[in-house]
């Protein structure tokens, strides 16, 4: 489960001070003003978020393999994520975590911008953007269509019906997770009142939101029109947010009726005045309506107290991935392919039952005589794979982010002091904690946040971009990892690592061995069949037949006791 800050630092404009918001109390306390008592809590706290008046950013404690720990600020900055030195905590005092909030892409426009709405305590009244003048874009407020021929998934059509009678349903998962046609699937068929805004980077601003908000709630309340003609003298925030609780209280009271408000794509809200204010109308909603947020990232919202509550219901990516059976109907049904059903489980199992994979995987194989051997060499470096992964996921990242990814896919499993040493730098548990949190394509292993891998298809797009981009780099990773394996006294498991560190750097991508073909080298050299091989790894024993003939081809040898030879004389201790 993505992890959430724990502790929140901002400005409160009301109350002209700095105030520490500890969520998993629900607590408020005043340390951030007094000086000794700021330094002994920060003496003790690895992480939190910062809202200050010139701008937001998480604040992580990085320990390097020599030193004390240090300081680093992460910010999203026009969709990708930025990282700036902190320092020390000796060196944190508000006045210098002010002073990378507004370095940190704020130019003097924005910061006077940011500075006029840091709060939503603080505003006066909403001063309507140039945006407020043009009208408002109906598409927006359109539920999708469901797809013709879609999957039916009762399972989680259930639990969302559950959820309505909590606060709050999050719907976190990475892109191409079906969550905008799983809400569309539900809601097209429900009996409640349905408000759906369809959210983009321009709503990132707090009149342009509430204008939309409003609009979205209108067809179902056509009172709430007179709050939208105010402009522009919109009463503050706050005050507005009152009145629109009272107003749904009431008007829904008489009817009798819930209404589901969808907010689709929260992740693109950065502005922390924006949280607020939701995080304003969570804490107050009426029990007649119900929120959903379909998101790609985790928001900086109380979930720690819905959660605790009882009033969050969330479906996250291992939720909302297709089973075996929902991959074979979709595979039969929705793209009109005739697939056994073995073949049917191994693309399931080859994409993990991520729907976008799926969809990608039965394009290809529209027209194709050869699906069996299509199906067995299907992998994250297939282009369609790759185009979709690189233009989705990692070209929006920073490039701090994206070169951890590349520095780190050649493992199977990951943890910090692994990644540090990999990548011959500190700071991997605060960039796995992102990536887990942003919804990274990366799955935790163990409860205790240490031990991850990524989805199968991405490490396989990331390999082959590293392959592409910096191959001399390849071996030089593989020998760090085999190394750290060796000095934690588990040699087996860094052979696959020194067997790769070991092959010619001049090999094309072709002749490396790809992560399947490493899984079934180990167990060759373990004395298993290739009937026992198959079934390990849910293959047909056609496909491993295919596997040992390219490990042999690759290893310049021409049988597998040969291969076991030579990777005996590469002296792997497996």
């Amino acid at each position: 489960m993505p992890k959430k800050a724990r502790y929140t630092i901002f400005w409160s404009s009301l109350r002209h001070a700095y105030e520490l918001h500890e969520y998993q109390n629900n607590e408020v306390r005043d340390i951030a003003n007094e000086k000794h008592l700021w330094l002994a809590w920060i003496s003790q706290v690895s992480s939190f978020a910062f809202h200050g008046r010139h701008g937001s950013y998480t604040a992580c404690k990085e320990r390097r393999q020599r030193g004390d720990g240090y300081w680093y600020a992460y910010a999203r900055i026009k969709g990708k994520v930025t990282k700036r030195y902190l320092g020390r905590e000796t060196n944190l005092s508000i006045p210098h975590l002010e002073e990378v909030a507004q370095d940190l892409g704020l130019d003097k426009a924005e910061e006077i911008h940011t500075r006029n709405r840091a709060s939503i305590e603080s505003q006066t009244s909403l001063t309507p953007s140039s945006a407020q003048s043009h009208p408002l874009l109906a598409t927006k407020f359109h539920m999708p269509r469901p797809r013709p021929h879609l999957v039916h998934r009762p399972r989680l059509i259930n639990r969302l019906e559950q959820g309505l009678q909590r606060t709050l349903t999050l719907i976190s998962a990475p892109v191409g997770f079906g969550k905008t046609t799983l809400l569309a699937n539900w809601l097209h068929t429900h009996p409640s009142s349905v408000a759906w805004l369809s959210l983009e980077p321009q709503d990132n601003e707090p009149v342009r939101f509430v204008s939309y908000l409003l609009a979205a709630l209108q067809p179902n309340d056509p009172h709430l029109d007179t709050f939208r003609q105010m402009q522009p003298n919109l009463p503050p925030m706050e005050t507005l947010l009152t009145l629109l609780i009272n107003d749904l209280l009431m008007r829904r009271a008489n009817t009798r009726e819930h209404v589901v408000l969808v907010l689709d794509n929260y992740q693109v809200i950065t502005d922390p005045s924006i949280h607020y204010a939701l995080s304003f109308l969570l804490k107050h909603i009426p029990s007649q309506v119900h929120l959903v947020l379909a998101t790609r990232e985790d928001p900086p919202l109380p979930l720690a107290h819905l959660r605790g509550q009882g009033n969050l219901l969330e479906l996250r990516a291992t939720d909302l991935r297709f089973t075996s059976e929902e991959a074979a109907t979709f595979l039969a049904d929705v793209a009109e392919l005739s697939l056994t059903r073995e073949e049917s489980l191994l693309l399931h199992t080859r994409t993990e039952g991520w729907i976008t994979g799926l969809q990608l995987a039965a394009v290809s194989l529209q027209g194709r005589a050869d699906t069996a051997t299509f199906i067995a060499a299907f992998s994250g470096s297939h282009h369609y794979i790759v185009d979709y992964l690189l233009e989705e996921v990692l070209h929006q990242q920073s490039e701090t982010v994206q070169e951890f990814l590349l520095q780190t896919c050649i493992l199977e499993r990951l943890s910090a002091p692994l990644c540090d040493a990999v990548r011959e730098q500190g700071g991997s548990q605060a960039l796995l904690e992102l990536l887990e949190h942003n919804n990274l394509f990366l799955l935790a292993l163990d409860d205790e946040g240490q031990w991850y891998r990524y989805h199968r298809l991405f490490a396989e797009a990331l390999r082959q971009r590293l392959q592409q981009t910096t191959p001399a780099l390849i071996p030089q990773l593989h020998a760090r990892a085999s190394h750290w394996w060796e000095q934690q006294g588990l040699p087996s498991e860094g052979a696959p690592h020194t067997l790769e560190a070991s092959l010619p750097q001049d090999q094309s991508q072709e002749q490396s061995l790809t992560a399947r073909e490493r899984e079934v080298l180990q167990l060759l050299l373990d004395g298993i069949s290739n009937r026992e091989i198959a079934y390990r790894l849910v293959l047909s024993t056609n496909t491993v037949k295919k596997h040992v003939s390219n490990i042999c081809s690759k290893l310049h040898v021409r049988s597998r006791t040969q291969a076991m030879a030579k990777v005996q004389a590469l002296r792997l201790r497996l």
